[in-house]
């Protein structure tokens, strides 16, 4: 047989084995629509197996996703997604191209996208997706546009449920850190079916699975944290702990709270050496979300005749996320917050001041600093979200051809709530005017009382709930057909044709607070739209010769406002001998811009983790003679913590601060387009071995967005006037005149930034795939290798500053050159051991050329004082051992061990340098440890 029919391996897919194996059938692979023999492409398709899944020790379809080696790092999490304006869901991101690329089916139809919007990016959110009903996940490595339409232009991943299912099966599992017990994770199903398809002519199958996972805050593991990270930031040293912990700096901006020359205010029973009154803040910076999510999903089929099927399905899933939140702090001398009002395409501003002398709490004859925490704040941020699908509709076959129609509808429904921020309304009802041109006397003197019990009415106005509802409904039909057009050679010649129809709207609705910019830091996004496309699509397979086929497909979709949009494909599958295949293919593809993008809507934010090119270097200074000048006090001096939290203030608001950003819609938009090709091989160099090696290649034109705060400031001094601005610096918070003297400041502090989408950019992005699978008999039981890989090659973004592609970023920040996996299973009987390793190479701290004076080698040097080694992330290998027995009768019991070495992953300054601000911890791995997964699985009947 051809090499394509000796892949047995989910990793290097082209067919199955068919030594003595019984009559070959066609089918229906990711990548064509066209019946093929099993699994037989000329497409790199990549298959994960329902087995393979439960070896993975996995507990979500976003963790399955998160192994492959195409996949990029640091996409969106519910467990990250604290500060996302899609808080609450979890997206697949191929080949660095974006969560907007990358299409996701489940039995190869489109799901509705997530409720909100992250920013402009419409994903679908893979919470919503059961684990449990997964009979393998094909995941197409090139583009898929001409086969599938818009958003496919990195790859697609086609989520395939179990089928013809019969009996009653109980899994459950817990999933636990062996360092710090705190993290865990419980995920249990139920599934049943009933009816055989040949034999009773029908089959229903039912699915429901519960997922939970706790809450876990920093300060229950921050001590397990690398120590090194203390060696570079005080915040976390060791011993910085106090009464709270080993490590975690408390904050004297506390409950209830300091005034600066007078000292704690009454009631405080947490003072440091200085006696100053300490809040320990890491008791409210959390590593890990609570979540409890149900997903069910019921699929039926019905056999009218031999030439005739009905089939129905149903998925419902309920999402629901908690993040907590630090309690807000009132600093006299905090910079001005502000943010964007997108009503009017303004900005709004808050400003904090000093207790007034004629405050009760004021012993000091003068108006004095004040540093209070509110405590007493709800703090928390809650997502409720629900999605569905319902669909039915009739498969059948006439003469030589298959044919398929559906229609469905499908939607998904998020509430956002939260109450983790000062109303500008509420602040200046309840304590006062924050104008600080303005005297008032009676500030916070009036309902809210520093470090007292306030009423309920009195936080509702200063902390009301606030948030955003999204709603999104899609309406579909489509039909196709395929089957043999005529032959040539004495080969079929394959052909399909089909056509599909939608209605979309799409309403993302922020609160009213929201609107009108009165929840200070804050932005909103919101959109309200609708549409119908429309799509046809064809697709022919030729046998050029005995050994040579060509594949070819175009696919046409109307979007209103935009001409059609062809997408042409060609695909060659050769096979050279009956150990060497050869494989090509060539596309284009598009994205269209989705309706918060050309549609009426707007976004406004607050942009964190902002470093300012004009300021930051001369506050990095700042910060460090503070910091050297605190080190010279006893530990029993007040002014060491305050030289030392103005340290982290100065250099936070300048190398780490939020600036406010304005971005409107733009109804001229263009699609995306893309350009897409692979040329690989598969070789059988012994039986039952395989090695495959792809190179692919994407360019990304026409990109949609908006230029980011860094690329902006980078080119500053040659943008109009009002794209940047700043504040004057009589409104400077950061320096004093004199420091501004002394340390050469001469531009005043960032205010915001505003454009709109717009056609802006490009990307290419090229690498290559490796794969390899066997399988040995051994004296011990069936032994299986695999591996697979993927090497990063160059990822370009176009700059138009610079007016060419920035710099290659394959191992810059992020974007390791190698990733790649080895797995080993060895079944002995009853039992299967397996070991995986995993491998990320090493990356620079740098980013894009705009990153160099922040993130460079000499900038780490020179201003981080970061040595070579350190401004880099390390390489990352981790082992892997899974278990499973199934010696007793329908009970599978399974075990697995990540991280089996307990190695840390390698520090990584930048993320808590920029994400953490100097102060939090950013990767959970690194206090997770080894970890344990256990597992029971019974089948009734």
């Amino acid at each position: 047989m051809a090499v394509a029919l000796t892949l047995a391996s989910s990793h290097v897919v082209m067919a199955q084995e068919a030594a003595n194996a019984a009559p070959i059938q066609r089918v229906v692979v990711t990548g064509s629509n066209i019946k093929q023999i099993d699994q037989e492409s000329a497409a790199p398709v990549q298959i994960i197996k329902r087995e393979e899944i439960t070896r993975l020790g996995v507990n979500s379809v976003k963790e399955v996703l998160d192994t492959l080696t195409s996949s990029s790092g640091g996409s969106l999490s519910d467990s990250n997604g604290s500060n996302s304006f899609a808080g609450g869901a979890s997206s697949a991101d191929l080949r660095n191209l974006g969560k907007q690329s990358t299409l996701i089916l489940l039995n190869s139809r489109r799901v509705a996208p997530y409720a909100l919007a992250d920013y402009n990016e419409v994903f679908t959110n893979l919470d919503s997706l059961p684990l449990d009903a997964i009979e393998r996940i094909e995941v197409l490595r090139s583009g898929g546009s001409s086969i599938y339409g818009s958003d496919a232009v990195a790859g697609v991943i086609n989520i395939i449920t179990r089928s013809d299912f019969r009996g009653v099966q109980l899994k459950a599992n817990r999933d636990q850190s062996l360092k710090n017990s705190e993290f865990q994770t419980q995920t249990a199903s139920l599934t049943a079916g009933f009816g055989d398809l040949s034999a009773d002519r029908y089959n229903v199958l039912a699915n429901v699975e519960v997922f939970q996972r706790k809450s876990v805050m920093w300060r229950q593991v921050i001590d397990s944290i690398n120590p090194v990270y203390g060696t570079k930031f005080a915040t976390v040293k060791d011993g910085s702990g106090l009464m709270f912990g080993n490590r975690g700096t408390p904050s004297t901006y506390s409950y209830p709270g300091n005034l600066i020359g007078q000292g704690p205010l009454p009631g405080c029973t947490t003072l440091n050496a200085g006696g100053l009154c300490v809040f320990d803040r890491f008791s409210r910076f959390q590593a890990a979300p609570a979540s409890d999510r149900v997903n069910m999903l019921v699929s039926g089929k019905f056999n009218i005749n031999n030439d005739l099927q009905a089939f129905s399905e149903v998925l419902l899933s309920n999402t629901k996320t908690t993040y907590r939140s630090a309690f807000p702090v009132y600093d006299s001398n905090a910079a001005d917050v502000i943010w964007g009002d997108a009503r009017n395409n303004t900005t709004k501003s808050y400003s904090t001041r000093y207790l007034p002398s004629t405050h009760p709490l004021n012993q000091t004859g003068d108006d004095a600093e004040l540093r209070y925490r509110f405590a007493d704040a709800p703090a928390e941020r809650k997502i409720d979200s629900t999605q569905y699908r319902v669909l039915g509709g009739l498969k059948g076959s006439w003469e030589k051809y298959d044919w398929e129609t559906a229609a469905g509808v499908m939607g998904s429904k998020t509430k956002d709530v939260s109450r983790d921020r000062i109303s500008l309304s509420g602040v200046n009802k309840v304590i006062g005017i924050t104008d600080p041109t303005q005297n008032d006397p009676q500030f916070f003197n009036r309902d809210y009382k520093i470090g007292q019990k306030n009423s309920e009415a009195t936080l509702n106005a200063l902390f009301p709930a606030y948030g955003t509802d999204g709603k999104i409904t899609q309406v579909f039909v489509d039909a196709k057909i395929s089957g043999e057009l005529t032959t040539f050679q004495g080969r079929p010649v394959g052909i399909a044709l089909g056509a599909d129809l939608r209605h979309e709207s799409f309403k993302i609705a922020p609160s009213d607070l929201l609107v009108a910019a009165d929840i200070v830091g804050l932005g909103a996004a919101s959109a309200d739209a609708a549409r119908t496309t429309s799509s046809i699509f064809s697709e022919i397979n030729v046998p050029l010769t005995s050994s040579l086929d060509l594949q070819g497909a175009v696919r046409a979709d109307k979007y209103p406002g935009f001409e059609a949009h062809l997408s042409p494909k060609l695909a060659l599958r050769f096979e050279a001998s009956k150990q060497l295949l050869l494989r090509a293919t060539f596309e284009s593809g598009f994205r269209a811009p989705n309706l918060t993008e050309s549609a009426a809507s707007s976004k406004s934010a607050f942009n964190n983790g902002t470093n300012d090119p004009k300021r930051c270097t001369q506050a990095s200074k700042l910060s460090d003679d503070l910091t050297a000048a605190a080190d010279l006090l006893p530990k029993s001096d007040p002014n060491k913590a305050v030289l030392l939290a103005r340290a982290d203030s100065v250099y936070g608001n300048e190398c780490s601060g939020g600036v406010a950003s304005l971005v409107s819609n733009n109804p001229n938009l263009k699609p995306e387009t893309s350009r897409s090709a692979t040329l690989g091989f598969v070789v059988e160099p012994i039986k039952n071995f395989n090695l495959s090696l792809d190179y692919w290649f994407i360019e990304r034109r026409n990109e949609i967005g908006a230029k980011s705060t860094d690329e902006l400031l980078s080119e500053e001094d040659s943008l109009a006037s009002g794209v940047v601005v700043r504040a004057p610096l009589s409104t400077d918070r950061t320096f004093t005149a004199a420091e501004r003297a002394k340390y050469g400041v001469t531009a005043g502090p960032l205010s915001s930034t505003s454009g709109m989408f717009e056609n802006l950019s490009k990307t290419k992005v090229s690498g290559l795939d490796l794969g390899a699978s066997g399988r040995v008999d051994t004296r011990f039981g069936k032994l299986n290798l695999s591996a697979n890989g993927t090497y990063l090659l160059e990822l370009r973004n176009y700059a138009s500053s610079l007016k060419s592609y920035g710099d290659n970023l394959a191992g810059r920040y992020g974007h390791s050159k190698m990733v790649s996996n080895i797995g080993a299973t060895l079944q002995t009987g009853a039992f299967t051991n397996g070991l995986r390793v995993t491998y990320n190479s090493p990356y620079s701290l740098q980013s894009d050329y705009f990153d160099k004076d922040a993130y460079g080698v000499e900038a780490c040097a020179t201003k981080k004082k970061w040595s070579a080694g350190e401004c880099r992330v390390a390489s990352t290998t981790r082992l892997d051992y899974n278990f499973s027995y199934t010696g007793i009768k329908n009970l599978t019991l399974s075990a697995f061990v990540r991280n089996v070495l307990d190695k840390r992953p390698p520090m990584d300054l930048k993320a808590f340098d920029k994400d953490g601000q100097g102060v939090t911890p950013q990767d959970v791995d690194d206090v997770k440890g080894r970890s344990l997964r256990l597992q029971a699985e019974y089948k009734f009947f």
